[in-house]
């Protein structure tokens, strides 16, 4: 079910939206009109991407990643053979990050202040995968150090790390080449769970 829409997100949803009106970003969402971004597809996703905080398009429409940086995030997404009931996405900070009218990377006490709705967020899809999309993703998990490509563990999960599509853009690059590991990831991870349906009609 869609996040926006699932009932077992309802609570932390509800809990996340009270809690960013109290913070001084929200004066963002106010001068913009824009919105408060929760999050977007399946809430049993087993790939969770995560991102760092909403831009322009994002504040306004709502949803994460539908602007430019959405637009190749759905590319990757197709290199790496999901379908649209795999998997969902979310920020660690869900309103805009604004200095002077410009986007600026969210600050760690921003990361910090959201980040117990960040963990519900995650304990409540419960993904195979996550794949943290930029530094301040990254740091929110406390994995600044990961390089692009990089795996490892988290909680018993996959984790991968990849620069944020936005790097990719200004540097006009699709950053497809970078997805490399991730595929070997859910290409062992379906495998295992073939095996494991042999092993039962077995």
């Amino acid at each position: 079910m869609e996040l926006n829409e699932s009932n077992k997100l309802k609570q932390v949803r509800e809990e996340l939206i009270e809690h960013a009106k109290k913070h001084l970003l929200y004066k963002n969402v106010l001068e913009t009109k824009g919105h408060i971004v929760f999050g977007r597809g399946e809430d049993n996703a087993k790939i969770l991407f995560i991102g760092e905080a909403p831009g322009f398009t994002e504040n306004e429409l709502g949803k994460p990643f539908v602007g430019r940086s959405g637009k190749l995030l759905e590319e990757w997404v197709k290199e790496i053979g999901l379908k649209n009931n795999e998997y969902a996405i979310m920020n660690v900070v869900p309103i805009i990050p604004l200095a002077e009218g410009k986007i600026r990377p969210p600050t760690e006490e921003e990361i910090n202040y959201f980040l117990p709705y960040t963990m519900k967020m995650v304990k409540a899809i419960n993904p195979e995968v996550i794949v943290l999309l930029g530094k301040s993703a990254a740091r929110a998990f406390g994995k600044e150090s990961m390089r692009t490509g990089e795996t490892t563990e988290y909680e018993g999960k996959k984790m991968f790390f990849i620069y944020h599509p936005a790097y990719y853009l200004r540097n006009g690059r699709k950053g497809l080449e970078d997805l490399k590991n991730l595929k070997k990831i859910l290409i062992e991870k379906e495998n295992v769970q073939k095996q494991s349906k042999l092993g039962a009609f077995s």
